[in-house]
């Protein structure tokens, strides 16, 4: 008896940016998390909201020096900490103090955004098999997004040109 060749899974892609990401240094972490968090935040038209949390992220990725744990500590404290936009903006804050797991709830909230935009895009009553919205333009977008912003710093590293490119 042969064991069968794992299949690919319609997460698999995803898991392999993520994994790629952890092997950055932090910074670049933090850039490509606090990348994600952003790009969530626009699309919930909710930059100005958390604009001030986001430009704290941006700082300490820089290199500068601001008080993380109180921003985070006054999200944590808001009704809508669940929402994606928000969620992903508290971890990304977390990667730019340098945790690599939060630099991973980041990317995911970015990516439970899109499957929830590819949810919304259909007008079925039942759900839908994973691998069928895995498959949806907002998660295919999301996902190229990410992997453009993995190879990007891998590349050049955490830069102030590649900080421009993650928040345009």
């Amino acid at each position: 008896m042969t064991a069968e060749p794992p299949t690919a899974g319609p997460l698999d892609a995803f898991r392999a940016v993520w994994d790629h990401v952890l092997t950055l240094p932090p910074a670049a972490r933090a850039m490509f998390a606090l990348g994600c968090a952003e790009r969530q935040v626009r699309a919930a038209d909710r930059h100005a909201e958390l604009l001030s949390a986001l430009e704290a992220g941006w700082t300490v990725a820089r290199g500068g020096s601001v008080d993380l744990a109180a921003v985070r500590a006054e999200l944590d404290a808001r009704d809508d900490l669940d929402d994606d936009d928000v969620a992903a903006t508290y971890f990304a804050l977390g990667s730019a103090v340098g945790d690599p797991q939060d630099c991973r709830a980041a990317a995911s909230r970015a990516m439970d955004a899109a499957f929830a935009r590819a949810e919304d895009d259909e007008d079925a009553t039942g759900f839908r098999p994973l691998a069928d919205d895995a498959t949806g333009a907002p998660v295919t977008a999301e996902l190229a997004w990410q992997q453009a912003a993995a190879a990007r710093l891998a590349t050049d590293g955490p830069t102030e040109a590649v900080m421009a490119w993650l928040r345009r």
